[in-house]
């Protein structure tokens, strides 16, 4: 008995506050239904001398995630050596965002890495290195990239943009179990089975790809004797293959497309024949038309040429003619 009265005394002191903004609470409603005018009363107090107001303000803002924000420029030099050892520097820019949230599990920071326009062919190794680890949100548009040998050392990606590059149907990915977001537009990629079969090998977390500019996408925007009809035949092969696939270049994936996909995407891809026999085809016809001769040129007659004027007149000279009954002898 001794300890729970010592248990309980304990509690109240620890919540003597609360306790009496409970307490202080129930004694205004019990006043405001004996006299109603008594609330304006202890509304003043309340307002004037805080209270219940500061505590749940104070609960409010220990609950409040905290936010910030770091964004940076660096400059960064690669030099290669040349012959006769002479040294070649490239200066570029990279731009580097860190998010911290208090929200954001496992560290609760995102790190966004930028590196556009910089006309480079490969994903730089002082990146990999200094930033692999750490980056979740990795754009690398506008360059001349045609390989993604390093990319592996990002293994945290959740964002991938390579927009307005060189990669091509030989490109290899790394696998990315966290990647949700692709985007390839406007590349060389012709061979949309062979790209997604790797996408889905290599992603299976994708929810987002964008495919817009390249020969792959049959839409009006890359070839103008595509239409409608094929664009959508396309989503249909490719919503099949990746399921799990919410955006679509610039649309959402639509709960018919959905259906339709899973009954008649199979059938929707499309055929190429091979490198070699397109090879064989071209070198056949220009064979042939290397072969033609061409018509003779009559030199002599060159400059010659004289043109006429006027109107003409049809007579009928054939003796099987229906005008020749009012053609005399003399004309025939």
């Amino acid at each position: 008995m001794p300890q729970l009265i010592r248990r309980l005394t304990e509690i109240f002191t620890m919540n003597i506050t609360m306790v009496m903004n409970v307490s202080i609470i129930l004694f205004t409603i019990v006043e405001s239904y004996v006299f109603p005018f008594a609330i304006i009363k202890w509304m003043v107090i309340v307002t004037q001398w805080g209270g219940l107001l500061p505590i749940i303000k104070g609960n409010l803002a220990r609950h409040k995630p905290l936010r910030s924000l770091y964004k940076y420029n660096l400059r960064l030099i690669t030099s290669r050596s040349l012959s006769k050892g002479n040294t070649y520097e490239n200066v570029s820019h990279v731009s580097v965002v860190v998010e911290s949230n208090s929200d954001i599990p496992s560290g609760g920071e995102r790190m966004q890495l930028s590196y556009c326009g910089q006309d480079c062919n490969r994903i730089p190794t002082a990146l990999q290195k200094m930033y692999g680890p750490k980056v979740k949100y990795l754009d690398l548009s506008y360059n001349s990239i045609e390989t993604l040998k390093g990319l592996e050392q990002f293994n945290r990606l959740e964002e991938l943009i390579l927009d307005n590059n060189k990669l091509g149907d030989n490109v290899t990915f790394p696998h990315l179990p966290h990647l949700r977001t692709l985007s390839l537009n406007n590349n060389q990629i012709t061979d949309l089975e062979v790209l997604i079969n790797k996408v889905n090998e290599h992603f299976p977390s994708l929810s987002y790809l964008s495919l817009l500019s390249n020969k792959a996408c049959p839409n009006q925007l890359s070839d103008l004797d595509k239409d409608e009809s094929d664009y959508q035949r396309y989503r249909y092969f490719v919503i099949y293959k990746l399921p799990l696939l919410r955006f679509l270049d610039s649309r959402r994936v639509s709960a018919s497309e959905q259906r339709e996909a899973a009954t008649r995407g199979e059938f929707m891809r499309v055929r190429r024949p091979p490198d070699e026999v397109v090879d064989d085809l071209n070198r056949s016809q220009l064979s042939q038309t290397q072969s033609r001769r061409p018509l003779p040129v009559d030199f002599a007659a060159l400059g010659k040429h004289k043109g006429a004027y006027g109107k003409i007149h049809y007579k009928y000279t054939g003796k099987h003619s229906e005008g020749n009954r009012f053609i005399v002898n003399n004309d025939l």
